[in-house]
């Protein structure tokens, strides 16, 4: 982690500027560490009708107990980049590592696509509350794949990912089926969901991203009433309880060297909103040494303090059951 210290020393937190250097700075690392990385194949299965909604299955290599939780996972993006198995990596080895590395600690790891804005690079004519409708069907597809085991479940959502599965969590139209996995009456419980440095509002994001956004969300009104601080604040407003809407408790993960306007103020005022209107059921803390780009890249580099978070992640998971 000491480059991407450096990173961070010399180029400052910019996302567009630390994107290709963080990916400079690990690959060789996963390179290193392929054999480790492949030891667990996914398995690709498709939850949706549309071509872009398509998953890959991590499943421990042991015997897997009635007890194992499964974790789905939502990369980031920008809203419209990203993918289950990213193509800047030579032999697929991201986001495999990030599925391995779950998976190896006995999490049952799903990481699917979603659809994504179209821009110059391409899309999928995503547009709100689509990444929402994905983390939905996503959570359909995992009552089958569940059966009648009753396995617990945990949404993880980096950068746009992160904004996508709080769709799902916060808007009223998730409503009934997230009291369904409160209730106990599905094959899955929803038992947390883990934000790793998420744009919770736009109101300071740079003048490049505004067309992105209104592509998605519509025009200034709605990218502020719908973003994820938006909707808990529709929440707020209604004054109902965490139980009544169907939300898990929440760990939520900011970078050390994450961009403050863009990334770290927004979560820090979604996380006062939180603890403001509902108090518990949250817990924040800092990645210590990471940038924006880096906590993906960073699982089975070889770098235990890059991987640290992964493992507090786990902890969290192994102490909510």
């Amino acid at each position: 982690m000491d480059e991407i210290r450096a990173l961070n020393n010399t180029t400052g937190p910019s996302i567009p500027a630390i994107l290709s250097p963080s990916y400079t700075i690990f690959v060789p690392h996963l390179v290193g560490n392929k054999d480790a990385i492949q030891a667990i194949s996914p398995k690709t299965e498709t939850y949706g009708e549309h071509p872009r909604q398509k998953l890959d299955v991590y499943r421990p290599k042991c015997d897997i107990p009635p007890s194992a939780p499964i974790m789905a996972f939502f990369h980031g993006g920008g809203f419209v980049a990203g993918d289950k198995i990213s193509s800047q990596v030579p032999e697929g080895l991201v986001l495999h590592n990030l599925g391995t590395f779950f998976a190896s600690r006995g999490i049952i790891t799903i990481i699917p696509n979603y659809r994504r804005v179209n821009s110059e690079i391409g899309g999928e004519d995503a547009e709100f509350p689509s990444g929402g409708e994905d983390a939905s069907l996503v959570m359909k597809w995992l009552e089958t794949f569940a059966s009648d085991q009753k396995r617990d479940v945990y949404l993880m959502g980096n950068s746009a990912g992160g904004v996508h599965i709080s769709t799902f969590l916060f808007e009223p139209r998730f409503l009934e089926q997230r009291l369904s996995y409160f209730s106990g009456e599905k094959s899955i419980m929803l038992k947390g969901v883990i934000e790793v440095a998420v744009p919770c509002h736009f109101r300071k994001t740079a003048t490049s991203r505004l067309e992105t956004l209104r592509k998605y969300y519509g025009n200034e009104n709605d990218v502020e009433t719908k973003c994820v601080y938006g909707l808990l604040e529709a929440i707020v407003h209604s004054k109902q309880s965490r139980e009544e809407v169907g939300v898990p408790k929440v760990l939520a993960l900011l970078g050390q060297y994450d961009p403050a306007y863009e990334i770290g103020e927004p979560m820090e005022d979604f996380v006062a909103l939180w603890k403001k209107t509902w108090r518990e059921g949250l817990e924040f803390a800092i990645m210590e040494g990471h940038n924006h780009i880096s906590p993906p890249l960073a699982l089975m580099s070889g770098d235990a303090k890059g991987e640290r978070w992964g493992e507090d992640v786990v902890k969290w998971i192994q102490a909510s059951k």
